[in-house]
């Protein structure tokens, strides 16, 4: 009866039967566990081995006699956790390979404030958990209000998302919370002369540059473009290469 359920945990049809007719048999020689799961006995000890290997089974002697025993069912919760943690390992070099052949560059325009928003919906789903961002903190909270950028700074350090940040040298906001490098919100800066900073943010994640207007501009756009993208990450390493881990609070 639990068959379909293993199956549908990554168990071949065979495996699964065998599996099932070693929790219900015990610790048995071959011949026995071919009977339970009613597959032929030369069949069984390929089947048993590949168990063996997965650590599903364990193989140990009485005497003269290999037993096989089954082994906890938790172990399968186990091995679904290793493979979705090493498909994740694996998924923003996929994604890329996606994006270079079967995703056209596109650009996509939000306007007033609370279109404005879904772009930092977007940047919270980014692929590679790093942000890299250009921020004039003052314009910044303008643009969007002080309290939604609170709540986004906390679902960006919940979902692992790290952020590296230009800020301006001076002139700007610099306490724990915003405008300071702080591991603990899994943030890090440096800083620049102002004259570099115009627009409230820019960030740069997956394949993706986004760009916030200040508060008298009050708009936004998405590019997704790889080209694009790689460019302005190449830049933004450039600058975080020149700046400063100070600002000049006189």
């Amino acid at each position: 009866m639990y068959k379909k359920e293993l199956m549908d945990a990554g168990l071949s049809e065979k495996q699964a039967d065998v599996y099932l007719a070693c929790l219900e048999a015990g610790p048995s020689k071959i011949p026995a566990i071919a009977s339970t799961a009613q597959i032929k006995r030369t069949t069984v000890y390929g089947i048993v081995e590949e168990l063996v290997a997965m650590g599903l089974v364990r193989s140990s002697y009485k005497g003269k006699r290999q037993l096989y025993e089954a082994q906890d069912p938790a172990l399968i919760l186990s091995m679904l956790e290793a493979k979705k943690k090493r498909l994740a390992d694996v998924l923003p070099g996929l994604s890329s390979l996606f994006i270079s052949h079967h995703v056209r560059p596109k650009i996509r325009f939000f306007e007033g404030r609370e279109g404005v928003k879904k772009i930092y919906d977007d940047a919270l789903e980014c692929k590679s958990k790093e942000l890299k961002q250009v921020v004039r903190v003052r314009q910044h909270n303008e643009a969007v209000g002080d309290a939604f950028i609170k709540e986004f700074i906390r679902k960006r350090i919940a979902r692992g998302i790290v952020t590296r940040n230009l800020h301006p040298k001076h002139g700007d906001l610099y306490t724990s919370e915003r405008g300071m490098e702080d591991v603990k919100l899994k943030r890090y800066v440096r800083y620049l002369p102002p004259s570099v900073f115009y627009a409230a943010i820019i960030m740069i994640y997956d394949h993706k540059v986004a760009m916030v207007s200040t508060k008298e501009e009050n708009f936004g756009f998405i590019i997704e473009s790889k080209e694009f993208s790689n460019t302005l990450s190449a830049y933004f390493d450039f600058m975080w290469g020149l700046g400063s881990k100070t600002p000049d609070l006189d």
